[in-house]
C-alpha cells in the first residue's frame, strides 16, 4: 500500500456548480483528517441567469455557453478520473423553464444534475467555512449573481441561515442604466440589500466571513494582484472602510475601465459595484469592523 492511499479516504470528485453567473468546478479529495486536497479550481463565467429575474425564461445563448463549458468540464473529470458531482442554484430557481435546460445538461456533462434550494446552498455555503474555522461564533457571506445567502452559526451549529434574492447580476439588470452607475443607481442597490437583510435580524460580531467572486476580486483588488491568486486571497482580513473605499472607486470608474482590471475582465467589470455594494450593507447589517476573504464555497462543502 501506498502512503498516499493511507490519506486517501475518499475516491477523487469533480464538484460542479452551476450558478447565475459563473459554473465552477473543483477537482479534489478530502484527507484523512479533513483538509481539501485542490487538484483544479476552475471558472467559467457563462451568465445563464442573464435576464432570468425579468423574464423567467432562459436565454439561448446563456445555455449554449453554459453546455459548452459543462462538455469541457466533463472532459477534465475524465482526465482525472473523478467522480461528478453537479449542482444548480439560483439561476436555475429563478427559470420556469429550468427543466429543459436540466436534461441538455445532464447529457452535456454525463451526470445528473440537482437543483438544490437556497437554504441548503446557504447551508453549504457555511460548511465550507466552518470546517476550517477554530470554532465559536462565526457569520458567513455569500454574495452570487442571483441569490446572497447569510448563515450565523457557532462552530457546527448553525442558528439562522436565509437564501435572500439580492445578487450582483440580478441588482445590476434591475437598477444600473448609466455607465458609470448614478449615485441614485448605488442607492437603490444598497435599498434593496437592506431591505433584504432587515428580514433576517443578526447580532454584531467583528468578522464576516465571505465568498464567491465578488468578495475574492475585491480581496485581489485590494492586495494589487494583477492576476488572481487563491493562495494568496484566501485569508486575509480587510478592514470595513476598505471595502467601502474600493466600492467607491469601482462605482466611480466607467465600464472600460472596470474591464480593463485584469481580476475583473468582462465577466465581473459590469456586475461588480452591485456585488460590492450588498458586501458593504451585509458587513453594517452585520455590524462587522472586517471581511475575511475565504476562497472556499459550497464546492468544497461538498467534496
Amino acid at each position: 500500500m501506498r502512503d498516499t492511499d493511507v490519506l486517501r479516504t475518499e475516491a477523487m470528485r469533480a464538484i460542479i456548480d452551476i450558478g447565475t453567473n459563473t459554473v465552477l468546478m473543483l477537482v479534489g479529495e478530502r484527507d484523512a483528517n479533513g483538509r481539501v486536497r485542490v487538484v483544479q479550481d476552475l471558472s467559467r463565467i457563462c451568465r445563464l441567469g442573464k435576464g432570468v429575474a425579468a423574464s423567467r425564461r432562459l436565454s439561448p445563448d446563456a445555455v449554449e455557453r453554459t453546455l459548452a463549458t459543462l462538455r469541457e468540464y466533463r472532459g477534465i473529470a475524465a482526465e482525472h478520473g473523478a467522480e461528478v458531482v453537479a449542482v444548480a442554484t439560483e439561476g436555475l430557481r429563478m427559470a420556469e423553464d429550468a427543466e429543459g435546460f436540466l436534461g441538455p445538461a445532464a447529457v452535456a456533462l454525463g451526470s445528473p444534475i440537482r437543483l438544490i434550494s437556497g437554504d441548503e446552498e446557504a447551508e453549504l455555503s457555511y460548511r465550507s467555512i466552518a470546517r476550517e474555522h477554530e470554532g465559536g461564533p462565526l457569520r458567513v457571506l455569500d454574495i452570487g449573481g442571483g441569490s446572497t445567502e447569510l448563515v450565523v452559526g457557532d462552530g457546527d451549529r448553525i442558528i439562522t441561515r436565509k437564501s435572500h434574492a439580492i445578487g450582483s447580476v440580478r441588482l445590476t439588470e434591475r437598477c444600473v442604466t448609466h455607465d458609470p452607475p448614478t449615485v441614485g443607481e448605488i442607492e437603490a442597490i444598497a435599498v434593496a440589500a437592506r431591505e433584504a437583510f432587515a428580514s433576517q435580524p443578526v447580532a454584531p460580531h467583528p468578522e464576516l466571513h465571505g465568498l464567491a467572486g465578488t468578495v475574492t476580486c475585491a480581496g485581489a483588488l485590494l492586495l494589487g494582484l494583477t492576476a488572481y491568486d487563491r493562495e494568496r486571497v484566501d485569508g486575509q482580513r480587510f478592514p470595513v472602510a476598505q471595502i467601502e473605499a474600493l466600492r467607491d472607486q469601482l462605482a466611480a470608474e466607467t465600464l472600460a475601465q472596470r474591464v480593463a482590471r485584469a481580476v475583473l475582465g468582462t465577466g465581473r467589470g459590469d456586475v461588480i459595484v452591485a456585488g460590492m455594494t450588498i458586501l458593504v450593507e451585509a458587513l453594517r447589517h452585520c455590524g462587522a469592523e472586517s471581511l475575511v476573504v475565504r476562497d472556499r464555497g459550497l464546492r468544497f462543502a461538498l467534496l
